[in-house]
């Protein structure tokens, strides 16, 4: 039993750091002629320092395909409302 409290109190004891920031490797780079994606922009504005923005304010959600679907070598995201109605590329 005692141990287990040593062990316990040692682990305890143990500080961890915070993580660090994920590296982003994109293995498709996306040329310089695309347009601007939701991603792309999410992407872009992750960057920036955080604020608090009320939920009033943000635009309606949008389901997007998970699926990499390219045209030309741009992405092409395809929301759900737009794969259930037919609009397909």
């Amino acid at each position: 039993m005692l141990l287990f409290a040593t062990a316990l109190l040692a682990a305890a004891n143990v500080s961890t750091a915070p993580a660090g920031d994920m590296p982003m490797i994109n293995p498709a780079p996306e040329p310089s002629f695309c347009p601007e994606t939701p991603m792309s922009l999410a992407r872009r504005m992750g960057k920036q320092s955080p604020k608090a923005i009320p939920l009033s304010k943000l635009p309606p959600a949008q389901a997007f395909m998970a699926v990499d679907r390219r045209i030309a070598g741009c992405p092409a995201p395809l929301t759900m409302i737009q794969y259930r109605g037919g609009s397909r590329r």
